[in-house]
């Protein structure tokens, strides 16, 4: 078990709350950990949190990570990644984008690579990122979450047909499905890049109409299945309480990004087509769903510039 972590007054902390050694394995075993901590830790979903109000975390003392890859050492760097402080230095440091060790566990090693590729992404270092990404496919392939972060270092690094590719995975019906609001506003830009303009503004009107009646549901949300598993009561209402509130703030959030790339189009002096289109917006079919195929779809991209 790793040291206990008493954070600050602002967390009403058991003192004696232990991180367990597998807290990175699974959803499961971190969700365990967050039941132990009532929520309290920044690790955890805030379901204590007012609605509408960020909550402040103080300047906590988390020490950085040194040494080598250990379990520890990454829960707080995860940790100060919540916190708007990745440990860089230190990530950079276990040479990540080379082959791990051979004593290394092949599980905390990507999940290590995953963090790097996040903080170099946050960092604007998009080709880097996008390579880190590439390396952890096979880790991360059931994860919808990892295709939806690793789509946008593809967009960013010009692999427009990657990134729309990503976006297949992402909804495969092969791996557990999360809420993915900003995929109109990820096609619009790549079709934006492209010069297909009657597309994006096609594909800004058909997000519109899909985020505004899109419901903002919980009942399928990982955390929320495990605490009604658990009968959890009054936690599991909270919890539903506080995905329900960040899923309305996702929709509100999506929303805004199309007013944006459509403004942006208009401040190019590209005028939306008079006649809407009524043909529903059709994402890519690339055949049958095979598992070994996840992470690796290529959607072809048509530019029209020039």
């Amino acid at each position: 078990m790793l040291s206990s972590l008493i954070l600050s007054t602002f967390f009403i902390i058991p003192a004696d709350l232990q991180v367990p050694e597998d807290w990175y394995t699974s959803t499961t075993r971190l969700f365990e950990f967050c039941v132990e901590a009532q929520f309290e830790h920044p690790m955890c979903p805030q379901i204590s949190q007012v609605p509408g109000i960020e909550r402040k975390h103080p300047d906590i003392a988390i020490p950085e990570p040194s040494g080598d890859l250990t379990t520890e050492n990454l829960f707080n760097a995860n940790l100060l990644y919540q916190l708007k402080r990745p440990p860089y230095s230190w990530l950079v440091k276990l040479n990540l984008s080379e082959k791990m060790a051979k004593e290394s566990d092949e599980r905390l090693w990507a999940e290590a690579q995953y963090l790097y590729a996040r903080v170099l992404f946050d960092q604007r270092k998009y080709k880097e990122a996008d390579t880190v990404f590439d390396r952890i496919v096979d880790t991360f392939k059931g994860k919808a979450l990892f295709h939806q972060q690793r789509a946008w270092s593809q967009f960013f690094s010009g692999k427009l047909d990657r990134a729309l590719g990503s976006i297949v995975s992402a909804e495969s019906p092969l791996i557990y499905s999360i809420p993915y609001f900003e995929k109109y506003f990820l096609r619009a830009l790549v079709e934006r890049e492209s010069c297909q303009w009657s597309k994006a503004f096609d594909t800004v009107s058909k997000g519109r109409e899909f985020l505004k009646t899109a419901k903002a549901d919980a009942s399928a949300q990982p955390w929320v299945v495990l605490c009604d598993r658990k009968n959890l009561g009054e936690t599991c209402q909270k919890l539903r309480a506080f995905y329900d509130g960040y899923y309305k703030d996702e929709i509100r959030k999506a929303l805004n990004d199309l007013d944006l790339v459509e403004l942006e189009m208009r401040d190019r002096g590209v005028t939306k087509p008079q006649k809407k289109s009524d043909s529903p917006i059709v994402w890519p079919f690339v055949g049958e769903a095979w598992s070994d195929e996840l992470g690796f779809y290529s959607v072809p991209v048509r530019a029209q510039c020039g």
